[in-house]
């Protein structure tokens, strides 16, 4: 399309190969598709153009006179032609007509494929939609306008017909959707509100309606227009949106396709990414009407008795318990209660849970009573009595040992005792071996999650606290009374003042070949909370401690050890005990509702939450509502089961007004239509500001090095990447993450005792990140990368237009970094980051250029470190600090007391000079030579690229050599981005060319000159920043923009 747009893709579906015609600003061109088994093949044809204007709709004209192409198009001042396109490369005008309207349209739709049946639907910037036919004219020789749709309070984007010509859509910048009867006049437009930004698509799909819009989502609508005689109520109801598809990333869903079948959507977004999403899920996994749901009421014989409470056995059965206490069991598929048991202690109370495994439910009585039983009636039931009052709550994990559970139990204002249940036998055990003691402050278990290789117990609370415990193995204890626990570690307020609901223990996977994994002592774990977010932890089990414990190990009533203490309101994300480190990994809100449970299958998170009146599961990994089912809303007792992560089968049951509800889904052999909803990966939803390849080791690794890259954009997400030539996209992502809150601007890494990332941008954010990478078990798979966020740094101002617009790094020792940042307000500032405390330190601080800072570097020469700024008025500034860096370190405590209180003032720079007319956003310095030179690279706003040489004498004052050498016209606009490579420098600009130059030393003065050697033409628009690197005897280079395109050489000669 000769760098044109695509604005439309059009089948030939007539044909026998199949023919496209695509079209984008005023070009067109056909193509040919030929699809053999796997693969597909596609072949330019013909292009044609320049039309006489902008193409906004493009049609295939079927005359059975004429083997000939023929094409109707409608144009964007809103006249249509009529064309022959020849093998030649000609158009022949057949036919041409303007509509009386002369407007300029924003969108446009034909309908028909003859003559006759043209019909031709106008967007107009008049935020109106006109129909008119071509052939119908008025005396002025116009086509006539026959109906007007009024009613949008925005442009038109875009128009669409159904399959007849009887209803039309139109959706605009006013974020509605309206749907227009052109049959019957008297009915009113079905208007349709949901999209949270401009809506720019919606299709016909049978009854449906699918949408895509700005804001990121696919939505699909129950078209009320087609339902006859409908009341008003209905209306309202059939308005709702009944699906509602996100997984691409920032903004802006462009496109749709809906496969001639009708059962499944395709969807490709800004960012990149190409989604598939099933019509046969809608049904299953949208359920908004009692009818879709299964009830479970008691026979009428029973009189008022009801069920309470209930456990759910997988998907297959219910065990509930009865006001009169009874004990009743359901099969779902008869649908008839059958009487277990009768017990007065369950009268009008009674917790239960099953296992996972469905063999056991464990009940727990008003008189404190644990009650077990089998579903199958495998043995008779076994009845404990552990507490003294009702039980709160139960939780029953699994072991390792099939025939074994752990449960806990936790007694209503009294102790929580942790057991043992052996089914090993015919008659099952049950013992009790510990009593898990609460802190002193008020604290009700809620949730717990056991890691059985390390004897830990993590519990959380309704009061938000999270807690830790060390357990002895039970196979070294049944030999002894209950011994009380104590907690080693404590976070309170983890979800703010909401209560945890669920805690989910990361499992490991068991391989023969991963030993390192298996005696590792990090834990990951998730909670979730009535905050609506979950937070992904990490302990951290220090092996010294481990090793030291006996093997009934354990906080124990002899031991006077004190529970560490964090709250997490107040900002700690690091709690450290005697023997174990809490560190808070992630954290993130996914509902204004409340999470209320989560689970771990096929390697997926999926949380359950309610919102509003719906239950929903949320897949973590995919970013999107999987199911949703009206239930009135939060319930007390509720189950979930789910047997794959897709949910292919599940369950979900509830108690509403004294009956019990449950929805059955079954769907495993049901054929959506594709194997896998992701076609294609996406990238980033907006503009690429940042990106930095990293130099990383990678342990247990040999050559070649694994290519690493960090990006950020507007959309606030931080990507770390890696080149995978073997994969589709050459590429694969290691890590998403989104804690920015606005756009990451610039990105650096530092190499001390770990590898430290940081990356900042807009509202002054600065944050840091650990990386660690580990060695891929497969030598055509990827790194293990892990990013941990390590600190925020505090921000100064409260001015929200403050941004970080640069930043530099390096280690000054192991443990200590410093980091220089320029601001959008003309100040500098100088970091000092401690690893060891994870904290933000200011050196140094002031201003000196008049202007905006834009960019700076440091570089390091014989030990001795220099800074340089470059502002907008086109000054290169350098700084020496190096002497008073080195004292700060020397009371690093006295500035983490008074962390916002800079440690000196700049001054005086030690050398500046002026190469540019404005601002410069290039800026590279590197030694030259010998440890007394240095070579400093600029590339500007006006075009410009320049380069000097410094000289640093012996009184460490600054000579430059020669004149500095300056390019006018190195780029046809803005210089953007500068990178040097030894004697090679990358330059990137906004008129999208990579330009390399060699630089050439002069011999007689000692000062340098640059000669482009190559010039690159790059596909991505706006390149905004740049990057290189050589590895593995290859200079990669990147510039990102709207996209990113990174090239591979072999070793330039230098």
């Amino acid at each position: 399309m000769q760098a044109n747009r695509i604005h439309l893709i059009l089948s030939d579906s007539k044909t026998e190969t199949r023919k496209l015609a695509i079209f984008g600003s005023k070009y067109l061109s056909i193509l040919t598709i030929e699809v053999s088994d796997d693969n597909a093949s596609c072949t330019v044809e013909q292009t044609f153009g320049p039309f006489k204007d902008w193409i906004m709709d493009a049609q295939w004209m079927i005359e059975n006179d004429d083997s000939s192409i023929q094409m109707s198009i409608v144009y964007a001042h809103n006249f249509m032609e009529i064309v022959r396109l020849n093998g030649s490369g000609s158009v022949d005008v057949l036919y041409s007509v303007q509509c009386q309207v002369r407007c300029i349209l924003y969108s446009a739709r034909i309908f028909g494929t003859t003559r006759d049946t043209l019909t031709i639907a106008s967007g107009t910037v008049f935020n109106e939609v006109h129909i008119w036919k071509p052939l119908i004219k008025d005396e002025c020789d116009d086509a006539v306008v026959y109906k007007k749709l009024i009613g949008h309070e925005g442009v038109i984007f875009c128009v669409r017909f159904n399959h007849d010509a009887s209803q039309i859509a139109s959706v605009s910048d006013d974020r509605t959707i309206r749907i227009w009867s052109l049959e019957d006049e008297s009915k009113q437009p079905l208007i349709l509100f949901g999209h949270t930004a401009r809506v720019w698509d919606c299709q016909f799909v049978g009854q449906y309606l699918v949408s895509i819009s700005e804001d990121s989502t696919c939505r699909v609508w129950k078209n009320a227009l087609l339902q006859e005689d409908v009341e008003d109520e209905d209306n309202e109801n059939g308005n709702d949106c009944i699906a509602c598809w996100e997984g691409h990333a920032s903004k802006n869903v462009w496109s749709c396709a809906i496969n001639p079948e009708h059962n499944v959507v395709a969807t490709g977004g800004q960012d990149s990414g190409i989604r598939l999403w099933s019509f046969a899920s809608i049904k299953n996994s949208r359920i908004d009407s009692e009818e879709d749901l299964n009830s479970f009421p008691l026979p009428a014989e029973r009189g008022k008795d009801y069920v309470r409470n209930f456990a759910m056995v997988k998907d297959q059965m219910l065990i509930g318990a009865t006001t009169e206490g009874y004990l009743l069991k359901c099969d779902k598929s008869k649908n008839v209660w059958e009487e277990i048991q009768h017990d007065s202690s369950y009268r009008n109370y009674a917790i239960m849970k099953s296992s996972k495994c469905g063999r056991v439910v464990v009940i727990g009585n008003i008189y404190g009573d644990l009650i077990v039983i089998s579903p199958e009636n495998k043995f008779e039931p076994v009845k404990v009595p552990a507490h003294k009052q009702k039980l709160f709550e139960i939780f029953i994990e699994s072991s390792s040992n099939e025939n074994i559970l752990y449960i806990v139990s936790n007694g209503y204002n009294e102790r929580v005792l942790f057991h043992v249940l052996d089914l090993s036998s015919s008659k099952p055990s049950l013992e009790t071996l510990y009593n898990i003691e609460m802190p002193v402050e008020k604290t009700t278990i809620l949730s717990i999650g056991i890691v059985e290789e390390h004897n830990i117990l993590i519990c959380g609370s309704r009061e938000s606290a999270l807690l830790i415990y060390r357990i002895p193995s039970y196979r070294a204890s049944l030999d002894h009374a209950v011994q009380r626990l104590k907690a080693s570690l404590q976070l309170r307020r983890s979800h703010g003042r909401q209560a945890i609901t669920s805690v989910l223990v990361r499992p490991r996977s068991r391989t023969d070949d991963d030993e390192e994994q298996e005696t590792n002592g990090d834990v990951d774990f998730w909670t979730t909370g009535r905050d609506g977010c979950y937070i992904q932890y990490r302990l951290c089990l220090l092996k010294e401690a481990s090793e030291k414990m006996p093997s009934d190990a354990g906080c124990t009533e002899a031991e006077e050890q004190e529970t560490q203490l964090g709250v997490a309101s107040r900002g700690d994300t690091l709690v450290r005990s005697r023997d174990m480190t809490l560190e808070k990994i992630y954290r993130n809100k996914v509902t204004k509702g409340t999470l209320e449970g989560s689970l771990f299958i096929d390697n997926e998170l999926l949380l359950l939450g309610f919102f509003r009146k719906h239950f929903f599961v949320y897949n973590e990994k995919k970013n999107f509502v999987m199911t949703s089912i009206n239930c009135g809303g939060g319930h007390r007792r509720w189950n979930f089961f789910a047997d794959d992560a897709k949910l292919n089968k599940s369950a979900f049951a509830f108690i509403r007004k004294e009956v019990l509800f449950a929805h059955f889904r079954d769907i495993s052999g049901m054929d959506e239509g594709f194997n896998d909803s992701i076609l294609q990966q996406n990238y980033h939803g907006r503009e690429v500001r940042a990106l930095r390849f990293l130099e990383l080791p990678c342990k247990g690794m040999k050559e070649p090095w694994p290519l690493l890259f960090v990006t950020g954009g507007e959309d606030t997400i931080l990507r770390i990447q890696q080149y995978m030539p073997s994969s589709t996209s050459g590429f694969h992502t290691l890590v998403n993450i989104r804690k920015h809150t606005t756009v990451i601007k610039t990105i650096d890494y530092s190499q001390g005792s770990s590898t430290l990332l940081f990356t900042s941008g807009g509202l002054e954010e600065l944050r840091c990140w650990k990386i660690e990478v580990l060695s891929p078990r497969a030598e055509q798979e990827p790194v293990h990368l892990n990013c941990l966020e390590m600190a925020n740094c505090p921000a100064l101002t409260k001015d929200i237009e403050v941004r970080i617009m640069d930043i530099t790094t390096f280690a000054i020792s192991p443990k200590y970094h410093i980091i220089g940042a320029v601001y959008s307000d003309s100040m500098i500032r100088f970091w000092l980051f401690n690893e060891d405390s994870r904290k933000f330190s200011l050196v140094a601080d002031g201003t000196w250029h008049a202007k905006c800072i834009l960019q700076i570097c440091h570089v390091q020469v014989d030990g001795h470190v220099y800074f340089f700024t470059s502002a907008t008025e086109g000054g290169i500034a350098m700084w020496d600090i190096h002497d008073e860096l080195q004292s700060a370190l020397e009371k690093v405590d006295e500035l983490e007391a008074e962390p916002t209180l800079a440690a000196f003032r700049l001054s005086e720079p030690l050398h500046y000079y002026r190469t540019h007319m404005s601002g410069v956003n290039g800026l590279e310095a590197i030694p030259y030579k010998d440890k007394k030179h240095l070579l400093v690279v600029t590339g500007g706003e006006d075009n410009a690229v320049s380069a000097t040489v410094l000289h640093i004498q012996d009184d460490n004052t600054i000579k430059p050599i020669g004149d500095s050498f300056i390019i006018p016209d190195a780029h046809a606009s803005s210089v953007t981005g500068i990178k040097c490579v030894g004697d090679i420098i990358f330059t990137c600009s906004t008129d999208q060319r990579l330009n390399i130059w060699k630089v050439t030393n002069n011999l007689e003065d000692g000062s340098v000159s640059l000669t482009l050697s190559a010039a690159t033409f790059l596909d991505v628009p706006d390149p905004s920043a740049l990057d290189a690197v050589s590895l593995n005897g290859c200079i990669h280079a990147a510039a990102t923009g709207i996209g990113l395109q990174s090239i591979k050489y072999g070793q330039l000669k230098q």
